[in-house]
């Protein structure tokens, strides 16, 4: 049995609301509702899920007030000055205070779709070297992790490019890799119903058992580089 019984139409429909009402007020009056409805059950989703991420990477932070986002929006850092959100996330990686950059999974749900996926960003150019570096040295590990991302239902998502080839004399198949600037692999699912039945549980522990070649690939690489000091373990105590 599942510790997450599904978030619903309703739930949703409040969340929306309340972004629409962006009250301090009504956001109060609602708070609980919210709260058991919304942010429950998606910390219910890290915790069912903890343990088969935690097999495929011991060092993964499992709290789930930590993975969760929050319906009220930090707006100090952004021209965005509405107070609260109409989507929730969640986030399964290691602590990013001690590992920033490293890979990680990812669950999402807007108004319209949910979403789940794989993905690693990197501050700087010479800190995803590493992963260029790798896919070079290990070219049928990284086509079979691809495959491995296909199988789970992923889709290669990367949109952002160099302009011109990093590795001009590279395989013509790896450049679409190699010139990226991240890499991101991800699903979209239009049914919002999916998200009241449980068994969305079964579809992301499935996605993350069938995907856990290409994880363990970019955290192979993600460890190199930060052993070697390229990546700053006090990047955001900035």
């Amino acid at each position: 049995m599942y510790n997450f019984k599904g978030i619903s139409a309703e739930a949703i429909g409040l969340l929306s609301l309340n972004a629409f009402n962006d009250s301090k007020e009504f956001y109060e009056q609602h708070k609980e509702e919210l709260k058991q409805n919304i942010t429950v059950p998606m910390r219910q989703i890290v915790l069912d899920l903890s343990d088969i991420m935690c097999e495929i990477d011991p060092l993964t932070d499992t709290n789930p007030v930590y993975a969760v986002s929050r319906i009220r929006r930090d707006t100090r850092r952004t021209k965005n000055k509405r107070l609260y959100r109409d989507n929730l996330w969640l986030f399964l990686r290691r602590n990013k205070f001690a590992y920033p950059f490293a890979p990680f999974y990812w669950f999402e749900f807007t108004q319209q779709n949910y979403a789940f996926g794989l993905g690693m960003w990197t501050e700087r150019q010479t800190q995803f070297d590493f992963v260029r570096e790798k896919i070079l040295a290990e070219q049928d590990r990284w086509f079979e992790a691809i495959e491995a991302t296909k199988s789970a239902g992923l889709t290669y998502n990367t949109r952002d490019f160099y302009k011109k080839d990093k590795i001009p004399n590279a395989p013509e198949r790896l450049k679409p890799y190699l010139n990226a600037k991240n890499v991101e692999f991800f699903y979209v699912g239009n049914d919002l119903g999916r998200l009241a039945d449980p068994s969305l549980i079964d579809e992301l522990r499935l996605m993350l058992d069938i995907s856990s070649p290409m994880y363990k690939f970019l955290i192979e690489a993600y460890d190199k580089a930060f052993s070697e000091g390229m990546i700053n373990a006090n990047y955001y105590r900035r």
